[in-house]
């Protein structure tokens, strides 16, 4: 035997220092296997065992991969060979089936057995708060040695930390509707080109969230130049969306005639946009599912395809401005993952003035699409407990930020306009409870009359949850959607300004 190398069959009999471990290195086992050899070359032809070894073996491996090493090595006969102890001396158990076949194929199926019985067996040990935990898991973790008294008070302090979050069980025991942090683009990942989007983009996805409780959906029209590698993303046509009980999906009519509206402008369709009305705009898994489609569908001439969310109302942004992420996904840089992650842009804004025609045009749509859908936003209402503003008012306070960019005074007849059109044709129209007029908007009241609301996921499927203390890492899974009403978030107290 080699000392130098290490067969295909010492790697398939003894994988664990072949699969990357930190702890457990193909080095490592050069050393204890030629250390054990070494020790036989000294001692034979007495009868080497594995605890004469260990002494030298010290801080290379535990008790157990020594033993599988010395065992392999004696199974192949480069050790204790022709001593009566030796493994391959025992006597056999043979298979009484295979009593026909060849003495070669009936020592290899015997060989077999035996390195099958070698397999590494799953050792479960204590952590320092006295869990059982794999001793995989704990490799490579340094600990601190604390009194009995130090010990004791943080398991208290562990005690009082909330539980695991929960997700549901949903096959593969990943949560579809779990929200993944955007990545942002560095050296690893570079940015793939640059983003530029016009006020008339921003003011019609802006508008469109802010009037519906549901999800909104639509898509961008843009040109994509190679030579500067640059995305202009000009316009936003809102379409109809279909509600399937889990999620909100574009209506394919509404989708074929917002792709002919943007071609008939000179644009290709360059992404898609859609709302999450009262949670935070990072992608959800099946957001990112989607995107991924979107961009494998509509990139397959190696034009872009992103995805932008706005979230108009969430309650952890005190600021009247919607927020907007724009993204798109691409594969884990981990090879032995096949994930796709989420990246952020970092856009600009164009000074472009905006095609006003059509920005009125959109603006109407949206405006008699949801004047007296049950799931829209009652407008004159306050968006918060602590705010002066209603929702309108807060609508025209992040549309004009848009507007910023452009020469002055050159928005503002649009805001003007667009405040008439919503108090003569939505506010008059919308349908809403009887409330006193400044009421502060109330979003979870509306449940009860079966709205549907982003991600609000019922009792009955909450009772199955399990605990998971699994990262973002995520697959593409199916759900059942007999017991959720719409994708959304549950608003728990704090979120007083929408109760």
């Amino acid at each position: 035997m080699d000392i130098e190398t290490i067969t295909e069959d010492e790697k398939q009999a003894i994988p664990e220092f072949f699969e990357g471990r930190p702890a457990k290195t193909p080095e490592r086992y050069l050393k204890i296997r030629n250390y054990i050899l070494d020790q036989w070359f000294k001692s034979k032809p007495k009868y080497l065992n594995k605890t004469s070894v260990r002494p030298g073996l010290k801080n290379c491996g535990d008790v157990n991969c020594i033993g599988r090493i010395h065992t392999y090595l004696e199974l192949i006969g480069a050790i204790n060979f022709n001593c009566e102890q030796a493994v391959y001396n025992r006597p056999k158990v043979v298979d009484r089936s295979k009593h026909k076949e060849g003495k070669d194929i009936l020592e290899a199926y015997q060989l077999a057995q035996r390195l099958q019985s070698m397999r590494t067996r799953k050792r479960r040990v204590r952590d320092i708060w006295g869990n059982w935990r794999d001793a995989k898991d704990l490799e490579g973790h340094t600990y601190e040695h604390l009194s009995a008294e130090e010990l004791a008070r943080r398991r208290e302090e562990m005690k009082k930390h909330p539980k695991p979050c929960k997700v549901s069980r949903f096959r593969g025991s990943v949560d579809p509707f779990q929200l993944i942090p955007c990545r942002s683009f560095g050296e690893e990942v570079q940015e793939p080109f640059q983003i530029v989007v016009c006020a008339e983009t921003l003011l019609i996805m802006d508008m469109h969230a802010h009037v519906s409780r549901s999800e909104v959906i639509g898509l961008l029209g843009g040109v994509f130049n190679k030579e500067e590698n640059l995305l202009k993303i000009s316009a936003a046509e809102p379409c109809n969306s279909v509600s399937t009980g889990l999620q909100c999906e574009m209506d394919p009519v509404s989708q074929t005639q917002a792709c002919d509206v943007l071609s008939s402008l000179g644009f290709s369709v360059v992404g898609w946009y859609h709302s999450h009305p009262t949670f935070h705009p990072n992608p959800s898994v099946r957001d990112i599912n989607t995107q991924d489609q979107f961009q494998s569908y509509f990139s397959r001439g190696g034009a872009p395809f992103i995805g932008m969310i706005v979230s108009p109302y969430d309650p952890a942004n005190p600021s009247p401005h919607s927020q907007t992420t724009c993204l798109l996904v691409k594969a884990s840089q981990e090879p032995s993952s096949s994930q796709k992650l989420p990246y952020r842009f970092d856009f600009k804004s164009s000074p472009d003035i905006p095609d006003w025609e059509q920005t009125m045009r959109r603006a109407q749509w949206i405006i008699h699409r949801y004047c007296q859908s049950a799931a829209s936003v009652p407008m004159n209402r306050f968006f918060r407990k602590d705010s002066h503003l209603t929702c309108l008012e807060k609508m025209l306070s992040s549309l004009a930020r848009y507007l910023e960019p452009l020469p002055d005074e050159e928005g503002d007849a649009f805001l003007t306009q667009i405040q008439t059109l919503f108090q003569s044709e939505f506010i008059a129209k919308q349908l809403v409870p009887d409330q006193e007029e400044g009421e502060s908007l109330n979003i979870s009241s509306q449940a009860a009359e079966g709205l549907a609301y982003d991600r609000l996921i019922t009792k009955k499927q909450d009772e199955g949850r399990i605990d998971s203390d699994q990262e973002t890492a995520y697959k593409p899974t199916e759900t059942s959607s007999t017991t959720v009403l719409h994708m959304g978030s549950v608003l728990s107290a704090e979120h007083d300004y929408l109760l």
